[in-house]
């Protein structure tokens, strides 16, 4: 098989786009306008060509599914996280940390540094800390609880409420992103 050239693809596709540019903002002539259709079939050719070597050629370490998913589970996360912030800035208290949000900075950490192992997966003495993840949730689950018995009995204001929800749901992303994360260690080792 015939190495393909990403780099000289690449290359082509950047000289392309800079035509378009030419073309689309004016910088060409009148008469090279009709030429953006075949500008753009060249650069569809191209895309496709190199995708249909990623596809062929491309060998990760992991099944392209156990990226994808562990991509989505660390985007998920991330939009739990900007619900959270977006609820902080409208808050009068500023969506103040509490003790569930100090728990699940400490569990993003551990996910991070987690996420860090899989180039490593194949030794057995690089695996996640699963019991130190699985106790942080379960303190987070204790301070969400203790949040919520101050929210009903008063002690906060029903105000509160989302913003203790909304930690409580980051805290679970977090915890099926890890879980994922884990599962697919497993399934590579």
């Amino acid at each position: 098989m015939v190495k393909y050239h990403y780099f000289e693809t690449l290359e082509q596709l950047g000289a392309l786009a800079a035509s378009a540019v030419c073309l689309a903002c004016g910088a060409a002539s009148a008469q090279e306008s009709g030429n953006f259709s075949s500008l753009r079939r060249s650069c569809d050719r191209l895309v496709c060509e190199l995708e249909d070597a990623l596809f062929s050629d491309f060998l990760p370490p992991l099944e392209r599914d156990n990226i994808a998913a562990c991509a989505h589970g660390l985007s998920r996360v991330v939009d739990q996280a900007s619900e959270l912030f977006c609820h902080g800035l409208h808050t009068p208290s500023g969506g103040r940390q509490n003790e569930e949000g100090r728990i699940c900075v400490q569990l993003a950490s551990v996910l991070c540094d987690s996420v860090a192992l899989l180039p490593r997966i194949r030794r057995p003495d690089e695996t996640p800390d699963v019991q130190g993840f699985r106790k942080l949730l379960n303190d987070g689950r204790s301070a969400h609880n203790a949040m919520l018995s101050k929210l009903h009995s008063g002690i906060l204001p029903r105000s509160a409420a989302q913003g203790i929800i909304l930690t409580g749901r980051l805290r679970g992303e977090l915890s099926r992103a890890f879980d994922e994360l884990v599962e697919i260690m497993l399934n590579n080792i």
